[in-house]
């Protein structure tokens, strides 16, 4: 993008084979309303040399990290110390990348894009992300993590607070930050004294697994979390696809008003 933006997904050999969870993943922005042009931008971390492979099979923009671990899981679920050291590694990598100048949207593969979220990222704030943080209930915030999709700007304050997570990671590897709603307000008082801007999205527009959403006419990306497999999984995100295919159709006459999602349906049951 002009202004040095990238979106950023992470996969690995099972995620990127053929059928799985990546081609699903690349389906939605190939419908999606407005999203197709954005894959010029994607950029593909794998996290071994089988999924590169795979990846440069499907995608031009893919990039070998070998260093990434550990691997990603269908049942990666909160709680799980692979979960937080997942979400350490990503972070990691991120702050390398905005250390490099380059803004991202980063995004599960298993987030579908039925629209182009881009018009709903401020352009002068520093992140940029779906959560619900007015609620004083630490337990439910951490039933409730991000959807799966945030935006980071590159500038000082989001280095310097990256930089501030990767050293709590290490002084305090026990302790557990669920997602990045969570890391944002286990910091919110290291937030208020680096100074930033953050947009917090409505996330009845971000959906996800856990907490379907409701109607489809209202939904930007939906996030296939809260599952026990990667079958499971691809089966409900093919729902997913299929009913957006089946909303925006010309002879659809739900395109004016609700339309529930059947997903999940194997997923979360």
């Amino acid at each position: 993008m002009e202004d040095r933006t990238v979106i950023v997904t992470i996969v690995d050999e099972k995620w990127a084979s053929h059928g799985s969870v990546f081609d699903v993943f690349l389906a939605s922005f190939r419908i999606g309303q407005g999203t197709k042009r954005l894959l010029d931008h994607l950029v593909v971390v794998t996290v071994s040399s089988q999924a590169f492979q795979l990846c440069k099979s499907k995608h031009p923009h893919c990039f070998q990290l070998t260093t990434f671990v550990p691997k990603l899981a269908a049942n990666m679920q909160l709680g799980v110390p692979d979960y937080h050291m997942l979400i350490r590694k990503r972070n990691n990598f991120l702050l390398e990348v905005l250390q490099l100048g380059y803004s991202f949207v980063f995004t599960e593969a298993d987030v579908m894009w039925l629209r182009s979220p881009i018009s709903y990222i401020h352009p002068t704030n520093d992140i940029t992300i779906p959560c619900e943080l007015d609620s004083g209930d630490s337990q439910g915030r951490s039933n409730n993590p991000d959807s799966g999709f945030f935006y980071v700007k590159s500038t000082e304050f989001s280095i310097e607070l990256f930089k501030y997570w990767k050293l709590d990671g290490v002084l305090y590897p026990n302790s557990h930050a669920e997602s990045l709603c969570d890391e944002i307000w286990i910091s919110k008082e290291i937030i208020e004294i680096i100074g930033g801007k953050i947009s917090f999205l409505n996330t009845e527009n971000f959906g996800e697994f856990c907490q379907p959403s409701k109607d489809v006419s209202e939904v930007y990306t939906m996030h296939g979390n809260c599952c026990d497999s990667v079958e499971r999984k691809v089966h409900d995100l093919k729902l997913v696809l299929d009913d957006w295919i089946n909303f925006k159709a010309p002879s659809s006459n739900t395109s004016s008003g609700m339309l529930p999602w059947r997903a999940p349906s194997k997923c979360n049951a």
